[in-house]
């Protein structure tokens, strides 16, 4: 009965966003090949759309996230101050308008949302779960907003669910214990954890020592899953993806392999075993898709089947061996900044951008091809490089992009390289 359930629930979901993705969206009507509207050049901060702008000083990075045709809203996080800090907010933008608000989190001045309290190992009260460092936005189950929170190689990874009305987050999953003294007591966040989340939400690796799994900076969301990519860490734990179940339960392997290239679950190649860095990907059609690197052939897209976890290669230059190429064309794949897809389209960023210009790669998912991107009109046209730079986002049923650049959000036409700017 509970299995019907789960697959009733995620047949309900994809059929939902497939229905959604083919409705019409709202975008500014703006053709930069023939007028000089202002969206057409890369405006000042706080000048096109209304709403706290993404760049308050200092750091500010946008990252990756989704566009909820329903409401015609992008869902995008932004991280505001430094890596260990508690700044970093969901934000809505409204696409149609360019209007910005914060759905949850904190902005250096203000909180959105309420997260846990809790009572610390000094007695003192104390709040969790805040969004400094969030990374990815995916859609969760009843109009949920699904984070992802990571503040470096030793600190615990968290993905919490928003509710977009109010704000507030609660704990999905994360990678090991809340870091805090307290142990004991109905009010210590470990219990709190504990009753609510429950024991066995860490993912772990097998044998007798049972190591908690340190994902990457990534992950995906499918209604019934959330799945992680783990790059062996800590070492000697294995590659590949795991799943834990939204309604809670255990971490399972979808797909695994290890360093000597030798497969525990799943089938086909052993990809990214010599440098398994992963931090973009994507989910298309049941297939985790992710892109690898640094290799100095070229860096690898990849997919993995959520169901039976098969493995393949989508695309890759490989310079230094021709015969494990997939796909034409002479650009190679980025590895460290974000992806997105729009129906069989995928766009990232070059492996190696130039000093002085911005240089997007797209990707045929049908056949692994490659191409340069140039905008040939618009915000985007003839920009320099932007080291904060990302893929926010495809627009569905479009040729369509949203990406972040200098400061702000710009669409981006893949087909006919038009560009605009959509708020900054």
């Amino acid at each position: 009965m509970q299995k019907r359930s789960l697959l009733a629930l995620t047949s309900a979901f994809l059929i939902s966003s497939l229905a959604v993705s083919a409705s019409a969206l709202k975008l500014p009507a703006v053709d930069c090949s023939k007028s000089q509207d202002a969206r057409c050049r890369n405006a000042d901060i706080g000048k096109v759309g209304q709403g706290l702008p993404f760049y308050l000083g200092g750091y500010t990075t946008i990252g990756s996230g989704y566009v909820d045709a329903a409401s015609n809203t992008l869902y995008v996080p932004v991280e505001l101050g430094n890596q260990q800090d508690n700044q970093g907010v969901v934000m809505a933008v409204d696409l149609a308008t360019g209007n910005r608000r914060v759905v949850s989190g904190y902005d250096g001045e203000e909180w959105t949302g309420k997260g846990q309290d809790y009572v610390d190992g000094s007695g003192r009260k104390a709040t969790a779960y805040d969004l400094g460092r969030v990374e990815a936005v995916r859609p969760g189950p009843g109009g949920s907003i699904l984070a992802l929170v990571d503040k470096g190689l030793q600190a615990r990874s968290e993905i919490f669910k928003i509710d977009p009305r109010t704000g507030d987050r609660a704990l999905v999953w994360a990678s090991k214990v809340f870091p805090d003294s307290a142990r004991d007591g109905a009010t210590s966040i470990r219990t709190i954890e504990s009753s609510r989340v429950g024991g066995e939400h860490f993912c772990r690796s097998a044998g007798d020592d049972r190591v908690g799994l340190k994902p990457s900076e990534t992950f995906e969301a499918d209604g019934q899953y959330i799945y992680l990519f783990m790059p062996n860490q800590p070492s000697g734990t294995g590659i590949g993806l795991m799943r834990y179940p939204l309604a809670g339960g255990k971490c399972e392997w979808v797909s695994q392999y290890w360093p000597d290239g030798t497969g525990d679950v799943g089938s086909g190649p052993t990809i990214n075993t010599l440098s398994p860095l992963v931090m973009t990907s994507a989910m298309v059609g049941g297939e985790f898709l992710a892109a690898t690197g640094p290799n100095p052939g070229g860096n690898v897209l990849f997919g993995i089947k959520t169901a039976g976890g098969a493995r393949r290669t989508v695309s890759a230059l490989s310079q230094n061996n021709p015969a494990r190429r997939k796909g034409e064309g002479a650009d190679a794949l980025g590895y460290s900044r974000r992806m997105a897809v729009t129906g069989d389209l995928l766009l990232t960023l070059g492996s190696e951008p130039s000093n002085s210009s911005f240089e997007p790669v797209l990707v045929d998912l049908r056949t692994g091809n490659r191409s340069a991107v140039e905008a040939r009109s618009g915000s985007l046209k003839g920009v320099g490089r932007d080291s904060n730079a990302n893929i926010v986002a495809g627009i569905p049923g479009t040729n369509q992009f949203i990406v972040a650049f200098d400061k702000g959000l710009h669409v981006l036409d893949v087909k006919t390289g038009q560009s605009y700017l959509l708020s900054k």
